[in-house]
């Protein structure tokens, strides 16, 4: 079995794959023992969740090319946007698309799932 090193240069690519084969296992899960709609939803919240990932990044990205006295307007600003234009995003889905609530809670949960395992694995490796 190989280790992987896991640093700064790739553990954001560690979350996206694994958040992309944690969502794809899930919905591939929940084909079996759950409905379509269910797993509709898991795959609608994990792409969700990785959609609002990536977006967060650039957003930080961004701030801190930034002046240091223009950063914490630019980085608030497009925080409070992020957030207002992903929570329309839910209710859309929840009133109009009629997806199965729970699914898409667990679909959005999928990159804190992988943090946690990913953080689990880094404090074994280091011995705790």
């Amino acid at each position: 079995m190989k280790v992987v090193k896991i640093n700064e240069s790739n553990i954001f690519t560690l979350l996206t794959r694994g958040s992309f084969v944690l969502t794809i296992v899930l919905t591939v899960g929940s084909l079996f023992l759950g409905s379509l709609k269910f797993s509709y939803s898991v795959l609608v919240g994990g792409l969700l969740a990785i959609a609002n990932f990536y977006w967060l990044r650039s957003i930080l990205q961004r701030t801190l090319q930034l002046q240091p006295d223009r950063a914490p307007r630019f980085a608030v600003l497009r925080y409070i946007v992020r957030l207002a234009l992903l929570g329309i995003a839910i209710f859309f889905l929840l009133t109009y698309v009629g997806v199965d609530i729970f699914g898409l809670i667990l679909g959005l949960s999928v990159l804190v799932i992988n943090i946690i395992v990913l953080s689990i694995y880094m404090y074994t490796l280091k011995g705790g």
